[in-house]
């Protein structure tokens, strides 16, 4: 398993960028795990772009204030079936301002919403990133989680 987490957005002196890369690391001894960053731009050229980076292997997530809410317990459940079911890579689309084309959502197999707040995309990396490594150490039955 590996996953590739695709973002919108430029790169910017950001301390949210510097925490979000601090949990790819940590998530990165669990299971190797790609930022890829998208410059923004239109919904149609960011779709096209997104588009252009996914690979064909890849279990596609779209992330959207309209998907599924899931609890930390459910996220943990989620990936330990795709370990067990042999998912080889798992792509987490991160819309930018304007957030995801629609034809984006279409291809994804889920939508997952991280709140039903608006986000904006940097914070929601960082809060994809730590769901993903926590629920990770709840698969390992680490302590880093506290129900």
């Amino acid at each position: 398993m590996r996953y590739r987490v695709l973002v919108v957005g430029r790169r910017a002196d950001d301390p949210l960028l510097e925490v979000a890369e601090s949990y790819r690391e940590r998530l990165a001894r669990y299971v190797p795990t790609e930022l890829v960053r998208v410059k923004d731009g239109t919904l149609a050229s960011e779709r096209d772009e997104l588009v252009r980076r996914l690979e064909p292997d890849e279990l596609v997530i779209a992330m959207d204030e309209r998907g599924r809410e899931r609890t930390t317990m459910e996220v943990s459940a989620v990936l330990g079936r795709w370990q067990r079911d042999a998912v080889r890579a798992a792509a987490f689309v991160v819309g930018g301002a304007d957030g995801l084309h629609p034809d984006l959502k279409t291809r994804a197999r889920e939508t997952w919403a991280l709140s039903k707040l608006t986000l904006p995309h940097r914070l929601a990396l960082v809060l994809l990133l730590e769901q993903l490594y926590r629920a990770h150490t709840i698969l390992r039955g680490e302590p880093y989680h506290r129900p």
